[in-house]
């Protein structure tokens, strides 16, 4: 992700050279603009390649069946002190799954222990399931769960929402990545034309 933040300030930068400097050094500006769109659709690469990569050994599939009539959002916690303290984890993100909806992914998990956390759409943990078992797949079936407010639903809902915030975070730098990629080669088009109406 700061990949991609680098990448946005670097565009902006070269737009607001476009805006402050003289049109008649084109040659410059050209090869700094593609300098820059190169470097924004490579960190937009690099980060559609890498997104949830953790670099474990051992591939795990999850099916999930969401049984209840709330929207869901899916998460899974790998930990690799296998002390759940809230250190030494990486947080997956698998997406937000409407009453009856399925989904279908893949974590690396070394420890073979992971936690399985659905929350609502008011961020609270409606599933934590402890999963510890030596097997590649798992199905689960999301229904309704009694779930005290001990202390791994407490870790569970602090690093599910530090995730949100990340994601978020992501969304905003890809969109702006996009964004400004257009409006420097907008403005490529521009000085080509002499700035007459694109």
């Amino acid at each position: 992700m700061p990949l991609l933040l680098y990448s946005a300030l670097l565009l902006l930068i070269v737009l607001l050279i476009n805006f402050f400097v003289d049109k008649k050094r084109n040659c410059g500006f050209k090869i700094l603009a593609i300098f820059g769109i190169i470097i924004g659709l490579t960190s937009l690469g690099l980060n559609h390649l890498f997104d949830n990569a953790f670099g474990a050994s051992t591939p795990v599939k999850i099916r999930t069946e969401n049984l209840t009539n709330k929207n869901l959002k899916i998460y899974a916690i790998t930990f690799w002190d296998n002390e759940w303290n809230g250190k030494g984890n990486f947080v997956y993100y698998d997406t937000k799954l409407k009453p009856n909806g399925k989904s279908d992914f893949w974590i690396d998990n070394d420890s073979y222990n992971f936690w399985l956390v659905a929350k609502n759409e008011n961020n609270g943990i409606e599933y934590l399931n402890i999963v510890t078992g030596i097997q590649n797949e798992f199905d689960f079936k999301i229904a309704k769960n009694e779930i005290d407010e001990s202390k791994n639903a407490g870790i569970a809902k602090q690093l599910t929402n530090e995730t949100d915030k990340n994601e978020q975070i992501e969304s905003f730098a890809v969109w702006a990545n996009i964004i400004l990629i257009g409006l420097v080669i907008l403005s490529l088009i521009k000085r080509k034309t002499g700035g007459n109406n694109v």
